[in-house]
């Protein structure tokens, strides 16, 4: 999680222009994050030219029910573990008789 210090906040929107979550607004010309959009990539610190960004050192707990993790989509998926078995093996194209026993 990212924190503003408030004091040094100039208003120019650089971090507002470089969040891919869309967590920062302003408030009265002074940056504002919302807790539940920033991931911490950190972006919004590396660009503020008045150094008011910082990583919070609080721990923000995660709620496993927002993240979502895609099903494996690929060729050569077995669904047992074993990838690719079976072309390797021999059986189908490129196997010649009678080499790499």
């Amino acid at each position: 999680m990212v924190r503003v210090d408030k004091a040094k906040c100039q208003g120019c929107r650089a971090c507002i222009n470089v969040c891919p979550q869309k967590a920062i607004f302003l408030v009265d010309n002074i940056a504002n994050i919302d807790g539940n959009r920033c991931v911490g990539c950190g972006k919004c610190i590396s660009v503020c030219p008045a150094g008011a960004l910082s990583f919070s050192p609080e721990k923000r707990d995660i709620d496993s029910s927002q993240i979502s993790i895609p099903p494996f989509v690929g060729k050569g998926f077995s669904g047992g573990g074993g990838f690719g078995r079976g072309r390797e093996r021999g059986r189908g194209r490129g196997r010649r008789r009678g080499t790499f026993r």
